[in-house]
């Protein structure tokens, strides 16, 4: 029988999707370079299409030197992206970061110490970051596992252990588990908000055991421009992606519950359509609406075909 490797023989691949980004993702990058211990791998899956000088020196030679493998990928996505990683990774732990963030140096090691328990399939790192978001009160009796994402702060400082949500900007999983699992799921689209949350469910669901270690932590910069903000997508887009995500992720883990009523018939439709953009241009408003309606739609579609492709893998 093949005996399981220890915490000390696992290796370890630092992965940054990056877009758009340049100063600030040369600034991750050499605190990346100054970890202790290094990673094995540090993987940077660059979706720009063009940086600027330095920034493509920098990366240049860093890949030459070994220091990095720059992995180029198109079209932008970051589902994508992240797939890219895990089929070029010969690591046993892919260590998600965003490339707008500050590590300290045991960065890797305090991820890598929760792979000690080998039911461990993946940790959920503190965030610490200037702009947190607000999480509502938590209900009396607790919530739903799936809701985490909702109410289960990653900002806090105590160690929980089978949560059911990370953010994608400092999260680790075993190569083997997103491998089986399919990798991340490439509905979801520009922004691709939720994304992260549809795997940390996704894991749950299967029976994973997710930590949130805080002391696992990083510094989220969460830089203005560049990434996958909404602010920085392609005024293209159509009206319905700004909505589809939510839905999606509503259709494939909350459908006809309370809560996915809630989001789709309240929550959503204010965040979408009665958002400030439209509000403030009010001819806008049939057409936000016409689109949310759409985008539900969509969700649903989707949702069906992926939930087909699911059910055709399990097949013997």
């Amino acid at each position: 029988m093949k005996k399981s490797k220890t915490n000390q023989q696992l290796t370890a691949a630092l992965v940054i999707p990056t877009y758009n980004r340049e100063e600030v993702l040369v600034n991750t990058l050499k605190s990346a370079l100054a970890l202790n211990p290094a990673p094995d791998e540090i993987l940077v899956v660059d979706q720009t299409l063009e940086h600027e000088e330095a920034t493509r020196r920098f990366l240049k030679m860093a890949h030459q030197k070994g220091n990095i493998r720059w992995i180029h990928q198109g079209p932008p996505s970051l589902t994508a992206a992240r797939n890219r990683a895990i089929a070029e990774t010969k690591s046993d732990i892919l260590i998600f970061i965003d490339d707008d963030v500050i590590l300290p140096k045991n960065f890797v090691a305090k991820h890598l110490h929760n792979y000690k328990n080998e039911k461990t399939q993946s940790v959920a790192g503190g965030v610490i970051q200037e702009n947190k978001p607000i999480y509502p009160p938590a209900p009396r009796g607790g919530w739903p596992r799936v809701l985490d994402y909702h109410y289960f702060s990653v900002y806090n400082q105590k160690r929980t252990e089978g949560v059911a949500t990370f953010m994608g900007c400092n999260h680790s999983v075993r190569t083997s588990v997103l491998k089986r699992l399919g990798g991340y799921d490439t509905h979801y689209i520009g922004s691709a908000f939720r994304e992260d949350t549809d795997m940390a469910v996704r894991i749950w669901k299967n029976g994973g055991l997710i930590i949130f270690d805080p002391e696992a932590r990083l510094t989220h910069l969460a830089a203005p421009s560049g990434g996958c903000r909404i602010n920085s997508a392609p005024k293209s887009n159509p009206e319905w992606w700004v909505s589809f995500n939510r839905h999606y992720f509503s259709f494939r883990h909350l459908f006809l519950t309370r809560e996915f009523w809630w989001l789709i018939l309240f929550k959503d439709f204010r965040q979408s359509v009665l958002r400030k953009a439209n509000l403030l241009k009010p001819w806008r408003l049939p057409k936000a609406f016409l689109s949310y309606v759409y985008s539900i739609y969509r969700a649903a579609i989707m949702t069906i075909r992926k939930n087909r492709e699911e059910n055709e893998k399990k097949k013997p």
